[in-house]
């Protein structure tokens, strides 16, 4: 089987109108079966045995989702077979001492009856901790429990993220342990040793005390001179720093040399996306003038306000930080001309993707984008949802790719172009042809014929 067709498989794997019989043959391809699991929903039982019959664990963990029938996860569960039976604990059993976070639900199904509460007093550490670390929806008493845990891992888990601040009366005793202290050093109470102990410390215990609200202005006043610049960079966000000394303590990190051995790039890239919690409980005349601050979290944070007035939103679709324009433009009274325009000279950002789904966008505009000079503004004319068929064509003629792929995904493709990216020499193009409920039935069943399945 030639490498086109096989990606061709791949696309139909993931087809959302192909019907049964045409899945069913399709699990007989292993990487198509991989691909069947994971993308497709509510699998027909006929298919989800021939899956099943495959052996592979890979495709059992796929299919013991919430996208699946309960049917699906049961036949599973009662599986003869103990790799696939067992597939999603093993994983999870993987993902825990690995060390990465697993999800609430994924963690509760592997706990078993007993559920995380049971978990939680399990007599491995690595469980406590794994719990301690994930279920931030834990009643206090449990919460308490690991934070008075033995193990300094179970400990550190349940005092940082996803929780909140830890209970007050815990404060002192999680400060004056070197294993959580970083984590609460941020919000707790402080104590004149505690806080002689953080300034101490090292830049990660000095950083996180920085930002505490609770510190005296002798220490932050400190901390300002801190040889670290990321030490400084957090001093930068609180809100009894005056202005006019934040803005200095930013211009002075702005002109420190960047090369490997400092902290200044990942200091200052830092700044592009905190959020001062102080912010938006500011007046208003306070936070329309960070809109024009020149540290970018302040700009940005404070373009999110909701009640910002109409002149000063005008003047914000024009702002120089495109970052904050595309904030702006999130707004439900956008008009559709500023929308088109920084779509067309921006894009839709890659933090604030959904431009050209807002209900202003002018329709039109995406016939426009299909002539744009960047090709990535060629391929957002693609989600157009009523745009013209012969422009379709056109941007699946396209030299690029990427543009190619999105009109192979248009629902409105003529069937006869569509035809024509099932053959093209990029393999993103071709799986993305093969996805498309467009593509008649009888064609998938011929391009199996062809696969020989």
């Amino acid at each position: 089987m030639d490498d086109g067709l096989l990606h061709v498989l791949d696309g139909l794997a993931a087809n959302p109108a192909a019907p049964p019989d045409v899945l069913f043959r399709l699990a007989a391809v292993p990487r198509a079966a991989k691909e069947m699991a994971w993308r497709q929903s509510d699998l027909p039982d006929t298919v989800v045995e021939r899956l099943l019959a495959t052996g592979d664990s890979t495709v059992a963990l796929a299919l013991d989702s919430p996208r699946q029938s309960e049917a699906t996860r049961q036949r599973i569960a009662d599986h003869p077979d103990a790799g696939i039976r067992n597939a999603r604990s093993r994983f999870v059993e993987h993902q825990i001492r690995v060390g990465n976070r697993v999800m609430p639900d994924d963690l509760a199904a592997y706990a078993g009856p007993g559920g995380l509460a049971g978990l939680a007093r399990h007599e491995d550490p690595v469980l406590r901790a794994a719990v301690a670390g994930t279920w931030a929806a834990m009643p206090v008493a449990v919460r308490r429990e690991l934070l008075a845990d033995p193990d300094p891992r179970v400990r550190k888990a349940a005092a940082g993220f996803p929780h909140p601040p830890a209970p007050a009366d815990l404060h002192a005793v999680l400060l004056a342990d070197e294993t959580t202290r970083v984590e609460v050093a941020s919000y707790a109470a402080l104590t004149a040793e505690a806080v002689r102990e953080c300034l101490a410390g090292d830049e990660e215990l000095r950083g996180a005390v920085a930002l505490n609200p609770a510190l005296p202005p002798a220490s932050r006043d400190r901390l300002e001179q801190d040889p670290s610049q990321y030490v400084r960079s957090r001093v930068l966000l609180r809100q009894d720093l005056p202005e006019d000394r934040r803005r200095r303590l930013h211009a002075a990190l702005l002109t420190e040399p960047e090369d490997v051995d400092t902290e200044v790039p990942f200091a200052m890239a830092l700044l592009h996306h905190e959020r001062p919690s102080w912010l938006p409980s500011r007046p208003l005349a306070e936070r329309v003038a960070h809109l024009d601050s020149p540290i970018p979290c302040f700009r940005r944070y404070a373009a999110t306000s909701a009640d910002l007035p109409a002149d000063v939103v005008r003047r914000l679709h024009a702002h120089e930080d495109v970052q904050v324009r595309h904030i702006v433009a999130l707004r439900a009274d956008t008009p559709g001309e500023v929308l088109e325009r920084l779509v067309a000279e921006h894009g839709e950002g890659f933090r604030h993707r959904g431009h050209t789904e807002h209900p202003n966008f002018p329709p039109e505009a995406f016939v426009r984008l299909a002539t744009a000079e960047n090709p990535s503004r060629r391929a957002l004319a693609a989600k157009g949802p009523d745009l013209p068929a012969d422009v379709i064509a056109v941007l699946a003629r396209d030299t690029e790719a990427v543009v190619r792929a999105a009109a192979a995904r248009h629902s409105r493709i003529p069937v006869r172009v569509l035809e024509t990216l099932l053959t093209d020499n990029d393999q993103k193009v071709i799986e993305a042809a093969g996805t498309n409920p467009a593509l008649p039935v009888d064609r998938m069943r011929a391009l199996l014929d062809r696969a020989g399945l």
